[in-house]
């Protein structure tokens, strides 16, 4: 447990404090005694939590100061073993030896190491609830409101966590109204944590109440979480902030602010000033009710060796989304982007002339599959897939779900392209072949009501 001491002229005194679920111990006394010790049980585990800061503010105002940490709160650090960790996570003797040495230190985390690895999840689990409210510090008031909400499918928590080896594996924090309304708040409580230095995944939902900005979040986060693989930014319910009422404006820091990432995916309105470029990347999603012209050659002018799965919402021109599709050319050489086996072109107004665009790219041939869905894929689209079928013939999937194809349009396509086509959910009022031929007899494509899913 943590000790405090307070030594000055003839006092010499000393505090230890342990916090157990409700439960608070503390033993104090003369140095070189064994001290009295005295437990006090709260109504619950927030207020014991609460309480046991307050003391340990308390003590330190009073000049007591910390003189061995327990491993408890600030978690000893061996920089050997942990980079032993960082060069394979899955690594189970980097992480057993770790396990050892915090064990020796006296930190609980190697003992949940250890029942991690011999498979002993009902004692891990007490081991974590025993130690979870001082392993989460100021994020354990809000993971408690979110275990006791009511399970809503329109609310997500303000805060949710997974353990791994006795470390935060997984964490998702959201402002919240009423509560916290800048998210930004919880993420600086997750940085200070010595149990979130093997995090693995991070998913930040609303960042503030209103205007939903990430302005910021770049610096927060950069030389922090090096073991960082997958970040979700702006994972927002429609109710609690629009699409385009959300704004990522430094793209371009962001990825620089976290090499060692993975996945990212973003959501909102998305700015750069500089290229777009990363050298670990495997999957991008940039989900945007318009995605500017300004992204998207920032997009184009970086370089990603390793991206895989590449997916773009292109959205709306009321949005800022309809930049020519020229803007595309240099990620559709291949070039920029040689790993890529998956493009989506999803909620787009441009899908039905972006399939004439990619398919005389050098990109094509690469990919495996191609993503059009939720756009404003019409038949005139369709046609000029089937147009370009033998192009297209190599991929093992094409959707055009969640589009404006009425049945025989999705009938024609599935004859030419077969289980390879993804039709899934067209809208209601899915556009015929010749509803498509005498709209565009008479000029009045635009009053077909053609619109991509995303926008608001």
């Amino acid at each position: 447990m943590p000790r405090y001491e307070f030594v000055k002229g003839t006092s010499s005194q000393f505090w230890e404090v342990e916090l157990s679920g409700k439960n608070i111990t503390t033993t104090s006394g003369a140095i070189g005694t064994d001290g009295t010790q005295a437990t006090t049980t709260f109504f619950d585990e927030v207020t014991a939590q609460k309480k046991y800061k307050a003391l340990i503010r308390s003590k330190v105002k009073k000049g007591f100061s910390l003189a061995a940490d327990g491993g408890v709160i600030y978690a000893p650090k061996n920089e050997e073993l942990e980079r032993a960790i960082f060069e394979d996570r899955d690594d189970a003797q980097a992480w057993q030896v770790f396990g050892d040495w915090l064990q020796g230190q006296g930190d609980p985390r190697g003992e949940a190491i250890a029942l991690s690895f011999a498979g002993d999840g009902g004692q891990l689990e007490k081991l974590i609830a025993t130690h979870e409210g001082v392993w989460l510090g100021g994020l354990y008031e809000s993971v408690l409101r979110s275990r006791r909400a009511p399970h809503s499918t329109h609310a997500k928590p303000e805060a949710s966590v997974e353990w791994k080896h006795g470390f935060l594996h997984h964490v998702r924090i959201a402002a919240h109204y009423g509560r916290d309304p800048k998210g930004q708040r919880k993420v600086e409580a997750l940085l200070e944590l010595p149990s979130a230095r093997f995090l693995h995944s991070l998913t930040i939902g609303l960042y503030a109440i209103g205007w939903n900005t990430y302005e910021g979040l770049a610096q927060l986060l950069d030389g922090k979480l090096p073991m960082l693989r997958h970040l979700h930014v702006g994972d927002c319910e429609y109710e609690e902030a629009m699409i385009s009422s959300s704004m990522i404006p430094d793209v371009d820091e962001l990825l620089r602010a976290l090499p060692s990432l993975h996945s990212l995916t973003l959501r909102g309105g998305m700015g750069a000033t500089s290229s777009l470029a990363h050298d670990q990347l495997r999957s991008m999603v940039l989900q945007s009710g318009g995605i500017s012209p300004e992204l998207t050659r920032a997009l184009g002018a970086g370089t990603f060796p390793k991206l895989e799965r590449l997916e773009l919402w292109t959205g709306r021109e009321e949005y800022g989304g309809y930049g020519p599709l020229s803007d595309y050319a240099p990620l559709l050489s291949g070039e920029t982007c040689p790993a890529l086996t998956h493009l989506g072109f999803r909620n787009a107004e441009q899908a039905d002339e972006f399939v004439n665009v990619l398919a005389e790219s050098a990109l094509l041939p690469k990919l495996t599959s191609v993503d059009l869905s939720m756009g404003a894929f019409t038949p005139g689209g369709a046609r000029n897939l089937i147009t370009h079928r033998e192009r297209y013939a190599h991929l093992t999937s094409l959707n055009v779900s969640d589009c404006c194809l009425g049945e025989d349009v999705v009938r024609e396509l599935r004859s030419v392209f077969g289980d390879k086509l993804s039709a899934e959910r067209q809208r209601d009022y899915g556009i015929t072949f010749d509803e498509w031929d005498a709209a565009v007899a008479t000029g009045a494509v635009d009053e077909l009501d053609v619109y991509t899913e995303v926008g608001e």
